[in-house]
């Protein structure tokens, strides 16, 4: 147990570190530091994750085959970004938090070929390591999987410090949980987490948000998004069971 719980805090304690070092060193915005952060705790975080996978007799699950389910795992991350926004809009989450204001301008306020290399691209990946590779695995050895998932997600929503980031963190960390452990690679949630990320980026930065949560679409558009979530999820089931050797 205390191994688990040491999956659980010390990969995301030594990011959190690592990044308020660099944060009141180098005097660089927050997105900017959080990008540097990733890009220096990711390769260290990833041999601890290949060596855990060794010890316990398993290759680390980075494999590149994804056995056909390419697109479906880019659609489900999409439609399931969709989503998890109208969910946080319905309960009126982000307006009853202070702090999401704060963590929304850090991320906007930086130019947006930056937003997409580093909440796009950097971050997403350093988080799969230690929510996904580290924690979720951890948990998964000593627990069912719906408890792993939900206890790995839960953790993932903490993470974010505030309630809209965290209830969407939250949904989000159940879905790549379950492709983790459906798939058997850490890319699968990896390009779901992209996916998800890059789509939220690209529909605040072109300012099209308010109209697609128009009143009158909202109910549409959030049944379509699960449809098309859920659409997605079986296929994907699919595809993993049947094994197809293709990309």
């Amino acid at each position: 147990m205390i191994s688990t719980i040491l999956h659980l805090i010390l990969p995301m304690f030594f990011y959190t570190a690592t990044t308020t070092f660099i944060y009141l060193n180098l005097n660089l915005p927050p997105l900017e530091t959080t990008a540097l952060s990733a890009i220096l705790v990711s390769p260290i975080l990833y041999y601890f994750y290949s060596a855990d996978q060794n010890h316990r007799g398993h290759p680390p699950l980075t494999r590149f085959k994804l056995h056909g389910s390419l697109i479906y795992i880019l659609i489900f991350g999409a439609s399931l970004c969709i989503f998890g926004n109208y969910m946080v809009d319905a309960f009126r989450l982000t307006e009853r938090s202070v702090s999401y204001k704060e963590a929304e301008n850090n991320i906007y306020s930086a130019s947006f070929p930056l937003q997409i290399l580093a909440s796009g691209i950097l971050i997403p990946f350093t988080e799969e390591i230690i929510f996904r590779g580290l924690g979720f695995a951890a948990l998964r050895e000593k627990l069912p999987f719906w408890l792993s998932a939900a206890l790995s997600a839960a953790l993932f929503g903490l993470y974010h410090g505030n309630l809209p980031q965290g209830v969407y963190a939250f949904l989000i960390g159940m879905a790549v949980a379950w492709l983790y452990e459906i798939s058997g690679t850490l890319l699968a949630p990896y390009l779901f987490h992209v996916s998800a990320n890059l789509l939220s980026l690209s529909i605040m930065n072109t300012g099209r948000l308010n109209t697609l949560i128009r009143a009158d679409r909202k109910p549409v558009l959030a049944a379509v998004s699960a449809a098309v979530s859920v659409i997605c999820a079986i296929r994907i089931y699919q595809k993993n069971n049947l094994k197809e050797d293709i990309l």
